[in-house]
């Protein structure tokens, strides 16, 4: 335990070196606390081993902050996942600006080649949690378990020509876990150190299927869409469901919401993992499904109350995602009711 606090101690003293403030105790664990003249608000620092150590940054600065990534003399990678406000990430010496959004998550590979730095806007309060791998440890005395060499050896084999800094989906189910690190980070307990180091190990798990996801099927991380245009992508989607009998094409689509076609795509694929008409398609469908077993309309006033102009195509569809014709599914849902 020791140990650890000394660690810890010394990745706040680095930290402290960008951000002025007094390293300080609460509940058993140092945190830095800034100086009221750049602003206020803690940094939380807990190492579990040598190789593996969580951060939580919650600031709210006076102005635009740079902090550069220390530790450039290892292999570090680092899982990012913005809880609150967003901040701004770009390489030393780079022109190009990543802006991590609120609960948008990024996995960041830093060497000594290719120095980060991430910029914090004034008088925006930022909640950034950081876990980040250390892949140059050898000959440790901590036990690394097959899950843990696992998680190396894919981000040891990830090709780093592909780009340093992956941006991931915006994740509300990881955000709720990094919630529950707010008790958990006062690891001044055996206890409480596994089970923070548990929480770790499931939010790191989280981000890494997701990259490895990607990775595998080649996927590039969506960075050209905007969270104002993510949110335009969902009401989008909120219109269509409520007015699927709508002549819904792409062109219209776009004028009502001011994105171009290709970002309509691209948004549609991102937030529902299907492009816009088969988004389209499947909604009327679902819609179809409520309609043959809840109303007297008949198949074809089904058809063509939610849009559809073709009633050998709705049947042909529809028979593939239930397996069965709508006009047998029309009557068994009529005979499980009279049964």
């Amino acid at each position: 335990m020791d140990t650890r606090k000394i660690n810890a101690h010394n990745e706040l003293l680095l930290l402290k070196d960008h951000l002025l403030g007094a390293i300080i105790k609460k509940n058993g664990l140092q945190l830095l606390e800034l100086d009221p003249a750049i602003g206020n608000g803690q940094i939380h620092c807990v190492t579990l081993n040598n190789w593996l150590t969580a951060f939580e940054f919650d600031i709210q600065l006076n102005k635009d902050c740079e902090l550069i990534l220390d530790k450039v003399e290892d292999h570090m990678v680092y899982l990012f996942y913005c809880l609150k406000g967003h901040c701004f990430h770009k390489f030393k010496g780079g022109e190009v600006v990543n802006k991590l959004d609120e609960l948008q998550t990024a996995v960041l590979f830093n060497d000594d080649e290719n120095k980060s730095k991430f910029i914090f806007k004034q008088e925006e309060r930022t909640i950034l949690n950081c876990i980040r791998i250390n892949l140059s440890v050898h000959g440790t005395n901590d036990t690394i378990d097959e899950g843990d060499l696992d998680i190396m050896s894919l981000l040891k084999n990830y090709n780093k020509s592909l780009g340093y800094f992956h941006f991931g989906k915006y994740n509300l189910e990881i955000g709720e876990l990094i919630k529950k690190l707010e008790n958990a980070k006062y690891a001044d307990s055996i206890s409480n150190l596994m089970y923070f180091q548990g929480l770790c190990h499931i939010i790191m798990a989280k981000q890494l299927e997701q990259f490895e996801f990607d990775l595998s099927n080649g996927l590039k991380s969506p960075t050209t869409l905007l969270k104002k245009e993510l949110e335009m992508i969902s009401e989008l989607g909120d219109f269509i469901i409520n007015y699927p009998e709508l002549p819904h094409t792409i062109n219209a689509l776009s004028a009502k919401s001011g994105l171009s076609p290709s970002k309509l795509q691209l948004g549609f694929k991102f937030m529902h993992d299907m492009t816009l008409g088969e988004y389209i398609r499947e909604v009327r469908l679902k819609k179809a499904e409520l309609l043959i077993r809840t109303s007297d309309l008949n198949i074809s006033q089904v058809v063509y109350s939610i849009g559809f102009t073709s009633r050998s195509y709705f049947c042909k569809i529809f028979k593939k995602k239930y397996n069965c014709s709508p006009k047998s599914y029309k009557t068994q849902a009529f005979d499980s009711i009279i049964a």
